[in-house]
């Protein structure tokens, strides 16, 4: 059920008091290159099994220490990777399952569970794979196992957007170690979708055996960890797999720690009781960073988020609508509030690290100009809309502060606060006129940063454009990198002209871990590869 609820308005009243027009600049980091297939070595490098260099210990491992416990901020639904969509449960999985192939700290695809592969055409690659990998019940791990997985990518709801492109058909064995990945279409990402935590290899047999929940809730894969208990609301466990084919962890048990509360996971941390801790609250980031016992890894991730607007009900159906609520929104002052100085403005569509970003915005901060629009679009004297958020303290000051802006030009915003059941289920049947929203995006790769885009998708957006829809189309079946920038940078700058909905912040996140833990990076899917931690 809907909860309407009074908000404070204090501290987004005191910000807004004599705000003035300003566009604050993104960051501008390089984008990452994103390649088609090519024969990889028949040689494991090493890049992708030591770990990358972190920040420098300032204290040694407690005597003894044989575990890793980490923090999360939520309960994964399940471990499944085909089966949820949380960062959180992907975590746990990066110790539970592997993929055919990784990358390397050089943006470089390299065997993994595959030895090599080679890529017959457009639409054809054929793997073959290790003989020597079982899975944690002693299986064998073959070629049907990675089929199984891959048509099981195709079909899921929560993974068809990346591996729908994969010919269920035609996609097989050949053989107990070779594998025939086959395409409907081209499709430039299928590399970067493979290599990341969302191309895990199953065991078909245990999920078939055990049943899709049951395999969701006690999973079986080939990674270092093999899963041992689920506490529900407390901990999941997993201990050594003693069978695995790889490099045993420094570590024989590992338990994922379930504490919601923010600053709670932040006093764990500092007082030794995990040794990791995920999401961390921006107000602790400082006294993270400056404690030596503890150290902050915090980067930009490769989300985004965003203001959704409706363009299949009205008023917002109306570009210069939609250009006049743009333009009523101060950015700089939102972003800064809301983040609290840890987000950047969003200045186009996807974020400054992945393939092909270009600056196209943000949109001019200019009260008359939006009253003007408004007025030209029929409504001189404004119109009530309804915007949805959820509980959190970021969406909610981003709804209060939009509020009061959108006031400025007669817009009467009501807030509704919601679950996120229950604004999932609105957006899907289009009934969310405007909202707070801030996908996940799972890949490097342009396809997944403007994964929110395509006609078929049933979020609130619908644009109902076919020149986007052809333009998506065209760059997931372009191999060429430079054609596909192209491409995409067109894309983006059509977006801009339409103003479908409106790019709000390039956020940041960070996450601790004690000064004794090395190799973990910060990962912009916000998703660590807890294999790579050492101990000092």
């Amino acid at each position: 059920m809907i909860k309407r609820k009074v908000i404070s308005l204090l501290l987004a009243m005191v910000m807004i008091l004599g705000l003035t027009a300003c566009g604050g600049p993104s960051s501008s980091a390089s984008p990452a290159t994103s390649g088609g297939a090519s024969k990889a070595a028949d040689q494991q490098s090493s890049a992708a099994a030591s770990p990358a260099p972190s920040a420098a210990p300032t204290a040694k491992t407690p005597e003894g220490k044989n575990n890793l416990i980490f923090a999360l901020d939520q309960e994964p639904a399940s471990l499944d990777p085909y089966m949820h969509s949380k960062q959180q449960g992907f975590t746990v999985g990066t110790l539970i399952f592997e993929t055919l192939i990784k990358k390397n700290a050089n943006g470089d695809y390299i065997p993994w569970l595959a030895k090599e592969w080679e890529q017959q055409n457009d639409t054809t690659f054929i793997f073959k794979l290790r003989d020597d990998v079982t899975f944690h019940d002693g299986s064998k791990f073959t070629a049907e196992d990675a089929a199984y997985s891959l048509i099981l990518g195709a079909t899921s709801s929560f993974t068809a957007n990346l591996f729908g492109s994969i010919d269920t058909e035609n996609t097989k064995a050949l053989d107990e170690y070779t594998l025939q990945l086959k395409l409907k279409a081209p499709y430039a990402p299928l590399f970067e979708a493979l290599a990341s935590f969302r191309g895990a290899m199953l065991s078909k047999n245990a999920r078939e055996t055990m049943g899709e929940d049951a395999y969701g809730r006690a999973p079986v894969g080939t990674g270092p960890m093999k899963f041992k208990q689920w506490v529900s609301g407390d901990r999941i466990e997993m201990e050594a797999y003693e069978g695995y084919w790889g490099e045993q962890l420094p570590f024989k048990e590992a338990v994922a720690r379930i504490i919601v509360e923010g600053s709670a996971r932040s006093i764990e941390l500092e007082t030794g009781g995990v040794d990791i801790a995920m999401e961390l609250p921006f107000s602790d980031w400082e006294r993270i960073e400056n404690n030596p016992d503890t150290i902050l890894i915090a980067g930009e991730s490769q989300s985004h988020s965003f203001i959704l607007l409706n363009n299949s009900m009205e008023p917002t159906n109306n570009e210069k609508v939609r250009k006049a609520l743009a333009h009523a929104l101060d950015m700089e002052n939102l972003v800064k509030i809301a983040y609290q100085g840890q987000a950047t403005v969003a200045d186009s569509f996807y974020a400054p690290s992945i393939l092909g970003y270009k600056k196209v915005g943000p949109y001019e901060y200019n009260v008359e100009k939006a009253k003007a629009l408004l007025a030209e679009a029929g409504y001189p004297d404004g119109f009530k809309i309804q915007y949805y958020t959820m509980e959190n303290q970021i969406n909610m000051t981003v709804a209060e502060v939009v509020k009061n802006m959108w006031g400025q030009i007669g817009v009467d915003v009501e807030i509704q606060i919601v679950d996120l059941a229950t604004q999932t289920q609105l957006n899907n049947e289009g009934k969310v006129p405007a909202a707070s929203m801030a996908p996940t995006v799972a890949i490097a790769d342009p396809d997944a940063g403007l994964m929110i885009w395509p006609i078929y998708r049933t979020i609130s957006i619908r644009h109902n454009d076919q020149h986007v829809q052809d333009l998506l189309d065209k760059g997931r079946a372009t191999y060429n990198e430079s054609e596909r920038i192209a491409i995409y940078q067109e894309l983006q700058e059509y977006l801009q002209e339409k103003c479908y909905s409106i790019p709000l912040a390039f956020p940041r996140a960070a996450f601790g871990t004690r000064s004794y833990i090395t190799g973990l990076e910060f990962a912009p899917s916000l998703v660590p590869d807890l294999t790579q931690v050492r101990f000092a």
